[in-house]
């Protein structure tokens, strides 16, 4: 079994979702008492987030190339960001630590694809819905994507940032998410993609009549099939 190198912290929340899945995946696979060999660097994100509100995506790639290298020294095999929105920077940490990096994007595109769906809407932080690193690589499996308007955007950024990354979900912030996601609905999203991994926490009751896609779950399936495969 190959060693996961999990960095975590941004937020913790998530990221106890990340080791325990982790661990649950492994065990179905290999019965017994099998467990996941992972080495978990938690940052802090009260460091992080000054610097996503300004925009310094410079001073963010150092503090994980800096963690993905300790972790490459640690003994690991491969680099996991267990949130949606660092991937921003992963091809500058992949190449400072000179291991593979499993990308959340791709792993999502190819479980949409699985699907035949060809339309998505996608949820997440402003960076992760305004920036190109999803809306490319679903492309490349040939899905389409769509996001909130600005002023969704904004909420659901918000929401993430100063609530859900510290255990805080709302029923506020629950029903203005099922506005929204009814909206992209309504403008012909086939599917929905929690493209951020407190949002799986904070719609875990709720259904809908298209296809969800809990970016957590399909991440860490990813990462244990990387480990045992």
């Amino acid at each position: 079994m190959k060693t996961i190198g999990l960095i975590g912290g941004t937020g913790w929340v998530s990221t106890v979702d990340y080791y325990k899945l982790i661990n649950e995946l492994i065990n179905e696979r290999l019965g017994g008492v099998h467990a996941a060999k992972l080495i978990l660097y938690s940052l802090n994100f009260g460091e992080i987030k000054p610097l996503l509100d300004i925009n310094d995506w410079d001073s963010i790639s150092r503090i994980y190339t800096n963690v993905a290298i300790k972790l490459r020294e640690a003994g690991a095999d491969c680099i996991v960001l267990a949130a949606n929105t660092p991937h921003l920077i992963a091809d500058n940490i992949k190449l400072a630590s000179q291991l593979p990096l499993i990308h959340i994007a791709e792993a999502t595109s190819k479980a949409i694809k699985e699907t035949g769906l060809k339309k998505v809407g996608l949820l997440g932080t402003r960076f992760t819905m305004e920036n190109s690193f999803y809306k490319d690589t679903l492309a490349d499996h040939g899905i389409a994507c769509i996001v909130p308007n600005e002023t969704e955007r904004t909420f659901i950024h918000n929401s993430i940032l100063n609530e859900m990354v510290k255990g805080i979900f709302t029923d506020v912030a629950k029903a203005s998410h099922l506005e929204i996601i009814n909206s992209l609905i309504s403008q012909g999203a086939e599917g929905i993609v929690y493209a951020c991994t407190e949002i799986p926490i904070l719609l875990k009751d709720i259904s809908f009549p298209v296809t969800t896609f809990d970016t957590t779950l399909i991440h860490a399936k990813a990462a244990v099939a990387f480990a045992i495969d």
